[in-house]
């Protein structure tokens, strides 16, 4: 998987979806609702579970989000598959997703970037990297917040604000 923090051209800028599928076609879900769907897959797509079972109300939910540009929060007891269902669908719809686990090992900092010290032309200059939510918002991405009730204060209030 590339860095965000990696200089080279990134192809997920340019990705856009190719076609729309049924819930039906995709997911065997009983809705003639369309999600976007990718052609090809990339680095940050899931693998597919093929055993995977979709609950319906669930996938619907999670569709619309993919479909509108909305944000979806899915809840439920610790280990019952609400990240591992974002992910199946994100599988099948071919959709780039990263996976943030909001432990205590999360900051600020690594959600919105830094000012880093670089070598350029053989001078020390101050260069802001972009952190996870800057790269993420700039391209079709699917963005998961594992563990949501265990976020900090202060990084709770920045993904507030997506």
């Amino acid at each position: 998987m590339a860095s965000p923090l990696d200089a080279t051209p990134d192809p997920l800028l340019t990705l856009e979806p190719t076609r729309q599928v049924t819930l039906r076609e995709a997911f065997g879900v009983d809705s003639d609702m369309t999600v976007p769907m990718f052609a090809e897959r990339d680095s940050h797509v899931p693998e597919i579970d093929t055993a995977y079972k979709f609950d319906p109300q669930t996938t619907i939910a999670i569709a619309a989000g993919f479909s509108f540009d909305r944000r979806v929060m899915v809840q439920g007891y610790h280990g019952t598959g609400k990240s591992t269902h974002i992910e199946q669908v994100a599988a099948r719809l071919n959709w780039p997703l990263v996976r943030i686990n909001l432990d205590s090992h999360v900051s600020r900092i690594d959600l919105i970037g830094k000012d880093a010290i670089v070598l350029k032309d053989g001078q020390q200059i101050t260069e802001f990297r972009e952190g996870m939510l800057p790269w993420a918002i700039q391209r079709p991405i699917a963005l998961v917040f594992d563990e949501y009730d265990a976020g900090r204060p202060d990084v709770m209030f920045v993904i507030q604000r997506v």
